[in-house]
């Protein structure tokens, strides 16, 4: 990614919009679980109203809550996989990164 810079202080720059790049992500995805999971807490607290007002059984809110958890569970699993792959790239990257800023320096 990073052979075309032959400039330390290029090179450097492209390294930190891209890290820059990468916690912007890592924060969508963490703000993604905040609002996934805020949603799936008011539509189960509406649901228990609705059992309420509507005498729902309690089977019915089993199922409920066993919906709520699973998709809890799913959007955890594939926030944590974007998550996993996010750092791995960054770990990739710091690799690459030293291994041009060598080279830059060996030229010199």
């Amino acid at each position: 990614m990073f052979e075309e810079y032959k400039k330390i202080d290029d090179l450097e720059n492209a390294y930190e919009i891209e890290l820059k790049r990468i916690d912007r992500e890592i924060q969508n995805l963490n703000d993604l679980k905040y609002h996934l999971r805020r949603e799936n807490e008011q539509s189960y607290d509406a649901f228990l109203y609705l059992k309420n007002k509507m005498n729902y059984s309690e089977e019915s809110n089993a199922k409920v809550r066993r919906l709520v958890e699973e998709f809890d569970y799913e959007a955890d699993s594939y926030i944590r996989k974007k998550e996993l792959k996010l750092e791995d790239y960054k770990e990739e990257i710091r690799r690459e990164y030293i291994q041009q800023s060598e080279k830059i320096m060996e030229a010199k």
